[in-house]
């Protein structure tokens, strides 16, 4: 039996109110969007892929997300507040600009093996420029770096040049550390190895 217009356009619910039904819904979607994320790059985020997971028609789809990229800006979402609270929270508590850029560092890499790293990664660069993923979230990504170059400013005084390449070293034993937890090291040796990689890092820069 078709639908009419009426049903079509006001589908039936399943929550006391039309608000909760969506919230419900737009969630079953995320949902199902992240465990395609998830399953690596074998699987693609399609709107068919994501409707058939969530279990709802293909068509109904936009009634609660605008695009494809949007849901994955939702995913993220859901993972990069509470890792840049991590990082900010973890920086604030250090007492010395040296346990600043290790602390930095451990922050990080206890969210990646907490998260999983290369899907979420994978699915923020992902995004188009005009994703609509938390401004807040954008801002605080952004005091993070800025956080990691005063504290070597701290260390290294004004050279603008010294501290930028003191920045690029510490992404890049991050960076190392990100690609051994996504080839599935142990995680515990990891974190200990790419912490007292940076704590040396401080030392050597520190004393040249």
């Amino acid at each position: 039996m078709s639908l009419t217009f009426w049903e079509y356009m006001v589908p039936k619910i399943d929550a006391p109110t039309v608000a909760e039904h969506r919230a419900n819904v737009q969630a079953r979607l995320v949902d199902a969007a992240e465990a395609i994320l998830r399953a690596g790059p074998s699987q693609t985020l399609t709107a068919g892929a994501v409707s058939a997971a969530a279990g709802i028609a293909r068509n109904s789809i936009y009634r609660y997300v605008d695009s494809v990229d949007d849901l994955r800006a939702l995913v993220v979402d859901r993972y990069l507040p509470d890792w840049l609270d991590a990082v900010s929270s973890a920086m604030a508590t250090a007492a010395t600009p040296e346990q600043r850029v290790t602390a930095w560092v451990a922050a990080n890499l206890e969210q990646a093996a907490e998260t999983g790293h290369g899907w979420l990664m994978g699915a923020t660069r992902a995004m188009s420029p005009n994703s609509r993923i938390d401004e807040a979230v954008v801002g605080a990504h952004a005091d993070m770096w800025n956080a990691l170059t005063s504290a070597w400013q701290s260390l290294l005084g004004a050279d603008p040049d010294r501290v930028a390449i003191a920045v690029a070293l510490t992404v890049g034993i991050l960076d190392a550390c990100f690609r051994q937890l996504d080839a599935d090291q142990p995680v515990d040796l990891v974190l200990a190895m790419g912490i007292d990689t940076a704590r040396a890092l401080t030392t050597a820069l520190r004393t040249t």
